[in-house]
């Protein structure tokens, strides 16, 4: 089954935002559009923006020079202006000023060996059936787990717990969207790794079920355990 266009994923849209949807999409999945060998997106993963939805990897990934990636996962779904900010940004902090004197030239670019040894905390990473609200931002090296929802214009400066509910600044977690067991059974269904056809056949149970029904689709389908 190929991917729904923009216009499918809004068919009853109206308002001021109706004519973007339809006529210029707001809505763009990333995975094709993504350029940087340094980024990897899962298919099914949007973002949304009704001024340049297509320029994500331009506004929105930030300080993204190497060595470390970032990972999204499939289906997630981030609003406009989500940012990450990537390990680039940091300032060595070892010493008195965090000033980066090579970054200027001149006789102070004898010292770039020293601001090269800034820290970087290792790949971003989220995961799958994540939601990031309006203008969260990510700071380098957190890792978000599948089904988390980041609260709008948090900063997400530690890791996420998969199926949390996240927000402020910095983001805590202020519930959990299901019980430690359940967690752990959906973590492992990873419904998101199931077949297109199977995904699209159950997409009620899949948002309006629970874990039970999933297991049961699972069963259905020889797909208890995850495929991936």
């Amino acid at each position: 089954m190929s991917a729904p266009d923009a216009t499918r994923l809004y068919p009853d849209a109206y308002g001021p935002n109706a004519g973007l949807i339809r006529g210029d999409p707001q809505v763009v999945f990333l995975r094709s559009l993504v350029q940087s060998p340094l980024t990897s997106v899962g298919e099914y993963s949007y973002y949304a923006d009704p001024v340049d939805p297509t320029g994500f990897e331009r506004h929105n990934v930030l300080f993204h020079y190497g060595p470390d990636r970032l990972v999204i996962g499939k289906f997630c779904a981030l609003a406009r202006g989500v940012r990450f900010i990537m390990g680039a940004a940091n300032h060595r902090r070892a010493g008195v000023s965090t000033f980066p004197f090579p970054m200027f030239g001149g006789d102070w670019l004898e010292h770039m060996p020293l601001f090269a040894e800034r820290d970087f905390p290792g790949d971003t990473v989220v995961g799958n059936d994540v939601w990031l609200g309006y203008e969260a931002t990510v700071m380098p090296g957190v890792r978000i787990g599948d089904g988390a929802i980041i609260a709008a214009k948090s900063v997400v400066t530690s890791d996420v717990p998969a199926y949390a509910v996240a927000g402020g600044n910095p983001a805590r977690v202020i519930r959990y969207r299901f019980e430690p067991d359940e967690i752990e059974r959906l973590v492992r269904l990873a419904w998101w790794n199931w077949p297109i056809d199977v995904v699209s056949k159950h997409v009620a149970e899949i948002m309006s079920g629970g874990v039970a029904e999933l297991e049961a689709v699972a069963r259905k389908h020889g797909l208890e355990e995850d495929p991936q």
